[in-house]
């Protein structure tokens, strides 16, 4: 199992723009962010959750103009979460330690994610005279396009410079706050020298450094196994380690600054840490109870791949020995998936056969 797969992912920095749907400005009063949705076995879903799972930044604009039977699947996957969530407790995994290591490692990121919220909360104002001034732009750019196409792309159009600017904005005020430096000497060394150690410091947040070690660290972490990116003793060229150094300076800079300004213990930290434990939970019971055990043989993956190349066969073609591999990971990894959707899904229908869900159904056109 790849713990680094388990760890809780967001978009960073850290909150995306919507995929669908109109944001409308005057829908977004606090008692509808707050209203219930649905409720799993007693535990609610609220608006301002729900419209973030739409795409909403921080839940803060209503999506009238998707229609309700979309936001009913978007509400099933919430459901789904909740219910694998809830069974993963019921069998102690978040007891477990890798359940508490995945938490502790996602700790910055939710003090992060909540700060970035909270900003987003207070900063991010978009009007609907805004939005038709963008739409009829997006019209006359793109002839043809659709009434619907048109407003999703001129939210994102006016949403998304105003939350990079908040994000942009707040990276800069935590470097401050936190003294964040880069050592410029220590970066030029990478690239002429051949053996950088990975005790030298890159950058330090207050009296937290960062070192070549974590940025190579990194790099490995997200490269494929098996390549020499993911070897211990690779070097990476000085603009690749500039770029992950600036990333991770940044994201150490808002977790110091978030925990400055008191965001720890706050209603907006407990709401986001209470998501990513749902999401952690979620993927380790899928993983270690809903898709356990799931096989593939070599025969299933010998069908595939002799229907996927028999056009190259049949034109006198032999597949080379490096792609035929390639090819049959590739068949293996995507068999394993669809025999584990299939599981999980009729492991999900069980847990809905037994739970008590309620559908707030008349709150979803306008939330």
């Amino acid at each position: 199992m790849n713990v680094n797969r388990l760890r809780w992912k967001f978009p960073i920095l850290l909150l995306a723009v919507g995929t669908a749907g109109m944001f409308i400005v005057g829908c977004a009063s606090k008692d509808v962010r707050q209203a219930t949705v649905a409720t799993v076995n007693g535990e609610e879903i609220k608006g301002a959750e729900f419209r973030e799972s739409l795409g909403v930044p921080a839940g803060v604009f209503a999506v009238v103009d998707i229609p309700v039977e979309k936001k009913k699947e978007a509400l099933d996957q919430m459901v789904a979460v909740r219910l694998m969530a809830q069974d993963a407790r019921s069998r102690g995994i978040d007891n477990t330690s890798r359940f508490k290591e995945i938490v502790r490692q996602n700790d910055p990121v939710v003090r992060i994610r909540a700060l970035v919220r909270k900003e987003i909360e207070g900063n991010l104002k978009v009007t609907r005279k805004e939005i038709k001034a963008e739409i009829a732009k997006v019209k006359q750019a793109k002839k043809g396009i659709s009434d619907g196409d048109a407003a999703i792309r001129a939210v994102k159009s006016v949403s998304a410079g105003r939350i990079r600017k908040i994000q942009e904005d707040l990276i800069a005020v935590a470097k401050k706050e936190t003294a964040a430096v880069v050592d410029n000497q220590a970066m030029a060394r990478i690239g002429k020298e051949e053996n950088v150690p990975d005790d030298v410091v890159l950058a330090s947040v207050g009296a937290e450094k960062i070192l070549y070690g974590d940025v190579r660290k990194i790099f490995r972490g997200s490269s494929p196994a098996g390549t020499p990116h993911g070897q211990p003793g690779f070097s990476i060229n000085p603009v690749l380690a500039g770029n992950i150094l600036d990333r991770e300076l940044a994201m150490r800079a808002l977790a110091a600054y978030a925990k400055k300004q008191g965001v720890d213990g706050s209603d907006g930290y407990k709401a986001v840490r209470r998501e990513m434990e749902r999401s952690v939970l979620r993927n380790l019971v899928a993983d270690n109870v809903a898709a356990k055990n799931i096989e593939v043989t070599d025969q299933e993956i010998e069908a595939v791949y002799a229907k996927n190349t028999a056009p190259m066969v049949r034109k006198g073609m032999k597949v080379p020995v490096d792609m035929a591999a390639m090819l049959k990971a590739q068949i293996r990894a995507g068999l394993r998936d669809e025999k584990g959707k299939k599981s999980i899904d009729a492991y999900l229908a069980g847990l809905k056969e037994k739970a008590k869900i309620t559908i707030n159904d008349d709150i979803l056109p306008g939330i």
